[in-house]
């Protein structure tokens, strides 16, 4: 007789989780998973509720109903660091940097968070170190924060969620407001990343480095899945057109 083939659980699965904020409902009974190495894209309008997804993965807010598992554990509820000790790491659309430090301090200090069962027998400084070499951040490494660049800044937000040594990296607008050439340089070290076995996810209004960058893709529209599937699949979707991309995307695409 043959044995049932046991499936394993999605890296990161989030089930039905609806948030509320008193009588506005910012997410509605939103489900997607993430499985090891993935590389996601979440895309939507502004006010879609992308970033309270994001809040409620990583644990600044708490879903409203819903269950939210990693590697089939709940998360749910859990506090920011518990979960980012869990494995998941973040950065933010607007840079949440220390200030008054170094550029090599502000990772240092997200490198604190890593658990000691998951250094690989290296220190905090090394990681440190390879984080901001990852970044190519080596040479600013020194600088004060107040001194980098809008690109430098970006990168920097990567490094010390690197720091952490994540085996979930989401992105909140990484490459926003960022020239081709800086934009190009984000994509290239986030696929260096997901080559080390590190799954994405990636919230972008850069329909551009999306497409380039994704292997399957989730459009959230009034804080609810509007599409899910492959990329280019997704991107000819009417329904995501006429909520998201408009009818010049549609023309030259």
């Amino acid at each position: 007789m043959e044995q049932a083939q046991v499936t394993a659980p999605p890296l990161l699965d989030v089930v039905s989780v609806t948030k509320r904020f008193g009588g506005v409902t910012a997410i509605s009974d939103v489900s997607l998973t993430l499985s090891e190495g993935e590389v996601l894209g979440l895309i939507g309008p502004n006010g879609a509720g992308k970033s309270t997804l994001f809040n409620l993965i990583s644990g600044v807010q708490e879903p409203t109903s819903g269950a939210i598992r990693l590697a089939g554990q709940s998360i749910g509820g859990r506090r920011p660091d518990l979960i980012c000790r869990a494995g998941i790491a973040r950065t933010f659309q607007s840079a949440s940097l220390l200030p008054g430090m170094t550029c090599w301090e502000n990772v240092h200090v997200a490198s604190l968070f890593c658990p000691v069962g998951k250094t690989g027998g290296i220190a905090a400084a090394e990681r440190t170190a390879q984080a901001l070499a990852i970044c190519g951040l080596a040479a600013v490494a020194h600088r004060d924060v107040a001194e980098i660049t809008t690109g430098e800044a970006k990168r920097l937000e990567i490094a010390r969620a690197l720091a952490t040594r994540p085996r979930i990296l989401m992105t909140d607008e990484a490459v926003a407001g960022l020239n081709p050439a800086e934009t190009d340089q984000v994509l290239d070290i986030l696929r260096a990343v997901n080559a080390t076995g590190v799954a994405i996810i990636f919230v972008e209004h850069d329909v551009r480095a999306v497409l380039a960058l994704v292997q399957r893709l989730v459009v959230i529209a009034r804080g609810s899945v509007l599409a899910e599937g492959s990329p280019r699949d997704v991107a000819r979707s009417p329904a995501v057109i006429e909520a998201y991309l408009g009818s010049r995307y549609a023309q030259a695409h």
